[in-house]
């Protein structure tokens, strides 16, 4: 995992960098909102159990955690979800209902706890309320981001994603041409879908997203970004429909990627 950052008074990242051979980094992000009620947003690699379980301690007693905000049952999201409702038992969780059903197939998920979302539904945090929302983009039907209706902080799912030459703790210190192509790469790769949807009516989802003015963006796959980038990420991510299709790589590619990456641990 990566140093733990406080991105904004009550938001602080925990993320962990992952090296794409040839092509740059993958940032994958949890996130920890100091509400009057604690809420982590996913729960990492299980790769990084140890070092994760150690980010949250740096930060607060994980029993004090009241939810679990699962954004979707994606294994870069889920890594260490078991584990810490194990150490938060007074944490419910916030999830897609058939995300949580599905998960049960190969865990078992405490489903008593479990409060399911649709867009729309809000829960009190104690000092504010979070929305649920479906993110403009996404790689997973469960997808369920959040808007923070006291600070104006988006948490966008995989929507707003990019592979990046390096990962810095602000999207601001990102190159332009760095943050506009590897945006419009990872949407062509993560949600290869957009080049099947109507034009018009795909930009109107995507600006929606704008219109909520958001004061900070948290994605899942992109270090924070000032509210005043939404603009520029709306742009950026609805001309993916036009572009060209996310070409996966064959054995060759896929051999080089694995000798780049080196052994498994």
């Amino acid at each position: 995992m990566d140093p733990v950052y406080r991105a904004t008074d009550d938001v602080y990242v925990l993320p962990t960098t992952l090296p794409l051979p040839g092509v740059g980094e993958l940032v994958v992000n949890a996130y920890l909102i100091l509400a009057a009620q604690p809420v982590l947003v996913d729960t990492g690699l299980a790769i990084d159990a140890e070092e994760f379980e150690h980010a949250v301690r740096s930060i607060i007693d994980p029993a004090e955690i009241r939810w679990i905000w699962l954004t979707h049952d994606d294994a870069d999201h889920t890594g260490n979800l078991e584990r810490v409702m194990s150490l938060a038992p007074a944490a419910r969780l916030a999830t897609h209902g058939l995300g949580a059903l599905r998960m049960a197939t190969w865990w078992p998920v405490p489903l008593d706890r479990v409060t399911a979302l649709r867009p729309g539904d809000r829960i009190d945090v104690g000092d504010r309320h979070l929305r649920a929302l479906r993110p403009p983009l996404y790689d997973n039907p469960m997808s369920t981001g959040l808007l923070d209706d006291r600070t104006g902080a988006l948490f966008t799912v995989d929507a707003f994603g990019a592979i990046l030459p390096a990962v810095p703790q602000d999207c601001a210190d990102v190159p332009e041409a760095d943050l506009v192509g590897g945006m419009a790469g990872w949407a062509a790769f993560d949600s290869p879908w957009t080049h099947l949807v109507d034009q018009e009516r795909f930009q109107v989802a995507v600006e929606d997203v704008a219109r909520l003015r958001p004061t900070t963006v948290f994605s899942s796959h992109l270090p924070a970004a000032s509210g005043r980038s939404i603009e520029q990420f709306v742009k950026v991510i609805g001309s993916v429909p036009a572009g060209a299709p996310f070409d996966p790589p064959n054995q060759a590619a896929f051999d080089a990627i694995v000798a780049g990456v080196g052994p498994a641990a």
